[in-house]
């Protein structure tokens, strides 16, 4: 407990008065020879009876100790917490011989090594005033300004859309899709900034801490300004986010896809506004429909979104999937996985989290993988939480689920993996550069040379594929180094399920099993010092709920 909340002095017209709290039993007490050691700095002569009085009545009030006699002045200087600052209290003697000067209190400051920001006008101002027995700042250090996070100002979305300046901007839950023409500025960059450091009075350095970047970068048919602060389409199209960069694709309308249509395979994004019949495949860039999928395939390395479900298809989605429903369907998805109602003997793997939106939805059977998180409304079929008339629950004739969070051994490989393909991508472009360089000298000292010039065309082409080859992976590790960050704080990842839970659902955390013996409800499940912990989801809910992606209308 700090002194000052044990016992205060104060010196009020040249009387000396001392504050002992009523002390709680078992609490920290005063000591009384913390006291005498003050009253012996400050020159305070006093009966030692008196204190002990005081001291033993603890009153908490101030008691008159003693009468203050001294003929100097006396500077009390007490520091800040954090020694940002530092507060003067003169008391008078009660007969002065020597005048107060500036040069005493600063020499009294130095002694407390109080070396920086001393305020002389203040100080001057207390002498020829004679403010006494009021403490005022007579020094102060520099304080420290924060860097300031850069932030994206989205200027492809029309005014009354845009985030306010300085928003957080998830990029994935920014509504995407709009036109716009060649030329046009789609996104400014507000840098971060480093900040400056500050310093205590006693001249310590107080580092600040720097902002941080906002990542986006230019991806197809995009590029920054010559300043950098700019990203512009280089062609029209619609705007596409991926990631962390920001392209502009062609867009392709089509009705449906059935035998009439056949496969459908595009350099941009599909948009279907029927359904997808069996036995067809569908791959863009983005891919969005208005009905339901059949036993067909979806390919796409940004966001699939289905507005009606997905029956017997096979998904594979690079950044985030979108549905109203799945049943009997195989998902990989790079990033997040989001259904609005059911997923029924289904097997989804997704990079970062899992959820079911609808506060009535369900899972059924299947295998749920998701790197980090997964937040369900119930497990088992509607229905099926009632006894039939002998007294058991129909949920035990269904097919077990299991969830399972975690990144798993493959997601850790493919990590290493694509480290090793950069470093390899760079390597080789280095070589080329060599080469280059070499040919060109060769080209300076001999001239025209129809062999060198077609060797320095194909070396051209090398390094542009390399240098694309290492930044698409580099990109890609990114975005899992993101994953793993996340999976490092969950300590293996959380699974949520809001609703009923039935006996024989298996968890997996950390590759580490956990079934569930009998039905319960609103569960999470976490790792802890003994495994597997369950505990009411509310409270951990809270610490990862921003976690879970907000797709926009």
């Amino acid at each position: 407990m700090p002194k000052a909340d044990l016992y205060k002095i104060s010196i009020t017209d040249g009387k000396v008065l001392l504050r002992i709290p009523q002390q709680l039993i078992g609490a920290e007490t005063a000591n009384i020879d913390d006291i005498q050691a003050e009253l012996h700095l400050m020159g305070v002569d006093y009966i030692p009876e008196k204190l002990q009085e005081i001291y033993e009545r603890t009153s908490g009030e101030f008691d008159f100790l003693t009468d203050f006699k001294t003929t100097s002045f006396t500077l009390q200087i007490q520091l800040s917490k954090g020694e940002e600052k530092a507060y003067l209290n003169i008391i008078p003697p009660m007969e002065e011989d020597d005048p107060l000067t500036l040069e005493m209190i600063i020499r009294e400051l130095k002694e407390k090594n109080i070396l920086q920001g001393i305020k002389n006008k203040t100080i001057e101002k207390m002498i020829a005033e004679k403010i006494y027995y009021e403490p005022l700042i007579v020094a102060s250090g520099k304080e420290t300004v924060q860097g300031r996070d850069g932030f994206p100002e989205l200027l492809f979305l029309p005014e009354k859309l845009r985030p306010a300046p300085g928003t957080k901007v998830n990029l994935r839950e920014v509504p995407v899709l709009q036109k716009v023409q060649e030329g046009q500025e789609l996104i400014r960059i507000e840098t971060a900034t480093m900040g400056e450091d500050g310093y205590t009075i006693t001249g310590k350095l107080i580092s600040s801490t720097p902002g941080k970047q906002y990542r986006i970068r230019p991806g197809r048919n995009t590029r920054y300004n010559p300043e950098g602060t700019h990203i512009i389409a280089t062609k029209s199209g619609v705007v596409c986010i991926n990631n962390d960069n920001i392209s502009v694709e062609k867009l392709k309308v089509i009705e449906k896809v059935d035998a009439s249509t056949g496969h459908v395979r595009f350099d941009g994004i599909v948009s279907i506004r029927g359904n997808v019949s069996d036995r067809c495949s569908v791959e863009a860039v983005r891919i969005d429909i208005g009905g339901s999928v059949g036993k067909a395939r979806l390919r796409s390395i940004g966001e699939i979104r289905v507005s009606q479900g997905l029956k017997g298809t096979v998904v594979q989605c690079g950044s985030t999937l979108l549905a109203n429903n799945m049943t009997d369907t195989q998902a990989s998805v790079g990033d997040h996985a989001m259904i609005d109602e059911f997923v029924v003997n289904s097997k989804i793997y997704c990079g970062s989290t899992l959820e079911i939106l609808s506060a009535n939805g369900y899972v059924s059977g299947g295998v749920l993988q998701a790197g980090n998180l997964i937040r369900l409304p119930n497990v088992g079929l509607p229905g099926t939480d009632e006894p039939n008339e002998d007294g058991e629950f129909p949920e035990k004739e269904l097919p077990q689920t299991i969830l399972d969070v975690g990144i798993s051994l493959k997601n850790r490989k493919q990590f290493n993996e694509l480290e090793k393909l950069a470093q390899e991508s760079l390597h080789f472009l280095q070589d080329d550069l060599e080469q280059i360089s070499t040919i060109l000298e060769e080209l300076q000292k001999i001239g025209w040379d129809e062999t060198k010039i077609n060797t320095l065309t194909e070396l051209e082409s090398k390094a542009n594929k390399n240098v694309s080859n290492a930044f698409s992976n580099l990109r890609k590790r990114e975005v899992q180094d993101e994953i793993n960050v996340l999976n490092k704080n969950t300590n293996g990842g959380v699974v949520f399920i809001t609703g009923k839970i039935p006996a024989g659902t298996a968890i997996n955390v950390r590759r580490s099993r956990y079934n569930v013996l009998s039905r319960t409800t609103d569960k999470a499940y976490s790792f802890g010092d003994n495994g597997i912990q369950a505990a009411p989801t509310k409270e951990l809910l809270k610490l990862y709920q921003g976690h879970f992606l907000k797709l926009p209308v």
